[in-house]
């Protein structure tokens, strides 16, 4: 129930009450500290929001407030030296460089991780006035020096950031030829089914142009944004009688039917049309801003000649400017002067005039082929060009670029009959006509007089223009601004004033959904973004101004983490879904790059799965469907074939174990995770699968939405809710577990709020992305950022440069440093004694017989008395043989002809080298792989085989990926063992070793080979018992997919 007392406050009193509330805590330091008084509104909304969570109406945001600022906090000095101040870094999120909260956690830095850096002084500093920054290594050798950016330039919130770009709209011209143009039917068939294809072609060629229609390309064109792309440029022509999708990066445009588009790749690597290109160059800063900037004046002239004429030329002050490089005309109320002509004279080049009025009529100013209204309270500055020209330029300065957002005595005009309402909306130069013709504007609408849509847009003329839209209506508005909206619902208003930055800012609503429109992270912090080869641990940074210097020390930078995440579109008796988006759009790659603590996220792509056969592990055959029921969470082939088959086999394909058990998890060595879209034929029809994750494995309905944030979460060791009320959701500023995510590329801020304002939750308790055109997935909090860091530092991952193919983090030394991957523990046969009984020698030439990798467990209530091993001899050479025992009863171990007692908690471990069974440490690396390539195309071969040749083994279809480890064949092959054999187009032929034994009792065994795809392998023959029991011929295909790492294409 919402809090009576609380809605029915006014503003005003409701603020003062709780001023008089916090005052009266205990701990009345703490939020002396952290409740900023001067700009406290927001405080207060976060913590009403968390004092009465059911508080529906939190309209009291302050009148006239341009600015709200998110982190008002007032800690004391992150620095050592004169110059104070506070530290913020930013990767995937805001982290600060120290801890001032009780209780509160921050992650470590990534290393090799583009970093933001913000700094806020405890002092005013002017915003000309530069602060430097020097950063210096472990052995304080300076790395690095650059000047910070002022408080100006510090990142705004996603809804508010132009991104820059090099091209200009007069840049979209069509090239008089184009060196390629794809019209024929196979050609962009191919394209729709090939990455590589399209991949190519735009990299060996600058202009291209398709011709697409329905028939060839999907019902949506996918463009990829790449740095490899930049300065090509594509030509989108629609020959349908239908519309086309096009989706550009996180850009979505309608192609409508035979009509085209240009799309040019900017020097980011994004792609652009030349409207966006048209908003990036109004909305976007001068590259130069000095040159835009008021000059320094010279020369004033205030009086103005009081003589009987309307019109001043140049001549009146030539001789002013011929002694002065500026002059500054200011025009009063009682001058009588009413246009100014400045006349061509190339003696005047490089003068400049700053014309200002303070009266109420407006004066004109002429140029050569130009009229210049000059208004009240108005500035223009000419500048003389080489020609003698006079140019009109726009002002961007700090103290000038300030908008009146005081509410109007009155309204010059108000529309509140439903005709002119109807006609501002639907009309864009009414509209326009009318702002352009009148300071301030109100639309009033109600019930019979109302509109839907109201657009407002950019010109030049309407700067310090006013409009208040205000709704009495049943229906809600939209007024559409820039790139944002506002829903205007029944009671509320909004005024927007046009201010010189060239937008529409609203300033006065009441209206929550809005407030984050005028948010920032933090006010008079100056930053700068530091590139990922500088981010190192033991790191110092100093900060200089005018002399006086701090110091940050002791930063924490931990390793640099890497993802693995392959994909996989698969339909089991029916075709897969064709929806998989992060597979298709390299752009969702990125923005989940956006969200995790790691240097690299490596997508791998596999290509379609349609299954027309499925054989399952215990022999049974559906062509079909499967004869039980499928569900979200459930369904035979979903458990046994998608998950337990594909997903863990490819993941374990790429460790080099070449065969596992058909049921059990993979092995979760490094961070690694395949993701899929899975949909399966079942007695109850066509059944999707989704809605879940872990174990290196994420079965998802949609890729595009907090789903992947949830899912991959269980992968990262998260549980649904982790981290309860408090660790699941976001906080404000003054309290802990408080942050928001940074985007490196686009540089802006993405709030960890709703956008209504109130404050997120977690992507593992039911959060979600704060909008979608910015990053569709959902910000980590703290609490649980740092235990998906934690996870990864304790991995293993793949590396090149290693000699063993793995690195992992020392966190002693900092640094990565090669590895062994240990896998016998996972390449064994497991034994659990029989309680009372003794293992004799012949239990164990039973086991080792299968399998030369053994492993007993001992425990109450399965307690072995005496464990006998038999004597090292040929057959056991190389045998390894592990007994880890719980058990509170002693064992006596019989080996080499003496007994050694086991005891609880021991965990020991023997290697046979044939001679003698040799005793080796926890901690010594017993059985391991070295891929010789990583990275690379291939061929994974899977299918089920059973070591009993009892149930039909069979070879699936091969699966053609574009990014997979592979590792050497084995040299010596036992033949009376089950073993892959691999045939290559030269004719050479490779052989796997097979588990010798059922991992499962019931059930056939799985394989998982990768195959370096460049060998061409064309058939694949299953042995047991020396016997073939299963061929398949191996398509040779050139790589289709492509990988990419941080959401570009690798």
């Amino acid at each position: 129930m919402p809090n009576k007392n609380l809605s029915t406050t006014s503003p005003s009193l409701l603020i003062n009450s709780l001023k008089s509330h916090i005052l009266s805590i205990g701990n009345n330091d703490y939020y002396i500290d952290t409740i900023n008084k001067s700009n406290s509104i927001l405080d207060y909304w976060h913590l009403i929001t968390e004092i009465n969570k059911s508080f529906g109406n939190l309209s009291f945001f302050e009148n006239g407030k341009t600015n709200h600022y998110f982190n008002n906090n007032q800690h004391s000095s992150d620095v050592d030296g004169e110059l104070k101040g506070n530290v913020f870094f930013a990767q995937a999120n805001i982290i600060p460089s120290k801890l001032h909260i009780d209780g509160d956690s921050k992650p470590k830095l990534v290393k090799e991780r583009k970093t933001l850096i913000m700094f806020k002084p405890h002092t005013h500093i002017p915003e000309e006035n530069p602060i430097q920054l020097n950063i210096y290594d472990k052995n304080h050798n300076l790395i690095m020096q650059k000047p910070l950016s002022p408080p100006s330039k510090l990142p705004k919130i996603a809804n508010n950031s132009i991104r820059e770009t090099n091209l200009l709209p007069r840049d979209f011209k069509s090239p008089v030829n184009f060196d390629l143009v794809m019209r024929s039917n196979s050609e962009l068939i191919e394209i729709s089914k090939n990455q590589n294809h399209l991949h190519k072609a735009i990299l060996n060629n600058k202009n291209i142009k398709l011709k697409l229609n329905h028939n060839n390309t999907k019902k949506t064109f996918i463009l990829n944004n790449s740095i490899n792309y930049k300065g090509k440029t594509i030509t989108l022509h629609n020959t349908d009688n239908n519309d086309i999708k096009v989706n550009y990066g996180n850009n979505t445009s309608v192609l409508p039917s035979k009509s085209s588009t240009r799309f040019m790749c900017d020097e980011n690597g994004y792609w652009l049309t030349k409207s966006d290109a048209k908003q990036m160059k109004y909305y976007s800063p001068p590259r130069k801003a000095n040159s835009n900037s008021l000059p320094i004046i010279y020369f004033e002239i205030g009086n103005l000649p009081d003589i009987d004429i309307n019109k001043i030329d140049a001549d009146f002050f030539e001789k002013n400017l011929e002694e002065n490089s500026t002059l500054k005309i200011m025009k009063m109320d009682y001058d009588r002067v009413k246009k100014f002509t400045l006349k061509k004279n190339k003696k005047f080049t490089s003068k400049k005039i700053i014309f200002t009025s303070e009266a109420k009529e407006s004066t004109f100013i002429h140029t050569t082929n130009k009229v210049f209204e000059l208004k009240k309270d108005s500035i223009l500055l000419f500048h003389c060009n080489s020609n003698g020209k006079w140019k009109n330029i726009p002002i961007y300065s700090s103290h000038t670029s300030k908008i009146n957002n005081s509410y109007p005595n009155k309204f010059d005009i108000t529309l509140d009959e439903n005709e002119l309402i109807i006609e501002a909306s639907k009309k864009r130069n009414y509209l326009n006509n009318l702002i352009k013709n009148n300071d301030s504007i109100k639309i009033l609408t109600s019930d019979g007089n109302w509109s839907r849509d109201f657009t407002l847009n950019k010109n030049d003329a309407f700067h310090n223009k006013k409009i208040l839209f205000s709704s009495n209506a049943s229906y809600n508005s939209y007024i559409h601004y820039g790139k944002n909206t506002i829903k205007l619902q029944t009671g509320e208003n909004v005024l927007f004033v046009y201010d010189l930055d060239k937008k529409w800012i609203p300033i006065n609503q009441n209206n929550k959904e809005n407030f984050i429109s005028n948010l920032e992270y933090i006010d008079k912090t100056w930053s700068t973004t530091i590139p990922k080869e500088y981010i190192h641990p033991e790191i110092k940074l100093e900060f200089n101004y005018q002399g006086q210097k701090s110091i940050l020390s002791n930063i924490d930078v931990g390793a640099p983490n890497e993802l693995l995440i392959n994909t996989f579109d698969i339909g089991l008796l029916t075709p897969p879904r064709d929806t998989l988006l992060f597979l298709d759009k390299f752009e969702l790659n990125r923005q989940y790059y956006q969200t995790v603590p790691v240097s690299k996220l490596i997508v791998s792509r596999y290509e379609p799965i349609h299954l027309l056969k499925v054989v399952m592990p215990d022999g049974q055959v559906f062509t079909e469907n499967a004869p039980d029921e499928g569900g979200g969470h459930s369904g035979s082939m979903r458990e046994l074939i998608t998950k337990s088959f594909y997903a863990d086999g490819v993941n374990t394909a790429n460790y080099g174990v070449n065969s596992s058990a058909p049921d059990t998890d993979s092995f979760v060595l490094t961070p690694q995770i395949t993701a899929y879209n899975s949909v399966g034929m079942y007695k109850n029809g066509r059944v999707v699968h989704g809605w879940s994750g872990g174990r290196g494995k994420a079965t998802l309905y949609s890729t595009d939405n907090n789903e992947i944030s949830h899912e991959f979460g269980h992968n990262f060791g998260l549980g649904d809710h982790h981290g309860g009320v408090e660790g699941g959701s976001h906080a404000a500023a003054n309290k802990k577990n408080s942050t928001w995510l940074w985007d490196s590329d686009n540089n802006y801020f993405i709030p960890n709020m709703y956008k209504n304002g109130t404050l997120n939750h977690d992507g593992m308790n039911g959060g979600e992305a704060y909008d979608a055109r910015y990053n569709v997935y959902t910000a980590y909090t703290p609490n649980s950022f740092i235990e998906i860091q934690n996870r990864f530092e304790n991995q293993h991952v793949f590396s090149e440069e290693s000699k063993t193919g793995y690195k992992k983090w020392d966190p002693e030394i900092k640094e990565m440093v090669d590895a062994y991957l240990e896998l016998s523990q996972y390449n064994a046969i497991e034994f659990t004694a029989i309680n009372g009984s003794d293992i004799t020698t012949n239990d164990l030439n039973s086991l080792l017989k299968k399998n030369k990798n053994v492993i007993i467990y001992n425990g109450n209530g399965y307690h072995a008395p005496k464990i006998n091993i038999p004597l090292a001899n040929e057959n056991n050479k190389n045998a390894i043989l592990r007994i880890e025992s719980v058990a509170d009863y002693n064992s006596e171990l019989h080996v080499n002809n003496k007994i050694k007692l086991i005891k609880k908690n021991d965990s020991i471990c023997y290697i046979s080298d044939g001679y003698t069974w040799n005793r080796k440490d926890n901690n010594e690396t017993i059985l391991y792989k070295v891929p010789y390539k990583q990275g690379v195309p291939v061929v994974t071969l899977m299918g089920f085989y059973d070591p009993k040749d009892v149930i039909d083994s069979y070879i699936y279809p091969s699966l053609y990926g574009s990014y997979g480890m592979v590792y050497s064949h084995d040299k010596k092959i036992d033949t009376q063992m089950p073993y892959l054999e691999v045939i290559f187009e030269d004719g050479t032929i490779s052989q796997y070793q097979l588990h010798n034994f059922r991992s499962n009792e019931e059930m056939m065994n799985k394989f998982h080979v990768n195959i370096e795809r460049s060998l061409n392998p064309i058939k694949a023959n299953l042995y047991i018992n020396n016997k073939i029991v299963h061929s398949r011929e191996v398509e040779i295909k050139k790589n289709r997919l492509l990988t990419t790492i941080n959401g570009d294409i690798a």
